[in-house]
């Protein structure tokens, strides 16, 4: 059974965050492995509209939830809030790419890249996800340093 997010009652379902983490990895890699350094801007304003406006208008987002209807696959509901903040830091990821880009910073970008891509990998096939494992530690800070 799977506590209650202490910030929202809101969840999202995991099957569809699974898909959007492996269509976050095929993207970058795509970024890394072609010269259509473009499509991590696609990536960026999806992780920006997830993480900070409404995930209902995602295009990831609608992808997975066209290929969950389409297999027939049942929602599992998790908490929504490590989630968003993850797309938060994803965000932050697509911009560090996206500074590489512009300036040349070959290196930058594949260790970004490597990294981003190792976050969604595990996401994607094993349910992992690293920033929804640094989320109670930031969520911790915040509320002890509201309480001073």
């Amino acid at each position: 059974m799977n506590l209650m997010c202490p910030v929202s009652f809101k969840q999202i379902n995991e099957n569809a965050v699974r898909i959007n983490a492996a269509l976050a990895f095929l993207s970058i890699l795509f970024f890394l492995l072609t010269s259509w350094k473009w499509i991590i801007l696609v990536v960026g304003v999806d992780f920006f509209i997830r993480g900070f406006l409404n995930p209902q208008y995602s295009l990831f987002a609608n992808i997975s939830k066209g290929i969950l209807s389409i297999l027939k696959i049942k929602p599992v509901m998790v908490d929504a809030c490590p989630k968003i903040f993850a797309a938060k830091i994803g965000f932050l990821f697509c911009c560090l790419l996206t500074a590489a880009w512009i300036f040349n910073l070959e290196q930058t970008a594949l260790a970004a890249g490597a990294i981003f891509m190792t976050c969604a990998a595990l996401e994607a096939a094993f349910k992992f996800c690293v920033a929804c494992q640094i989320y109670p530690l930031i969520y911790s800070l915040k509320e002890a340093k509201a309480d001073q």
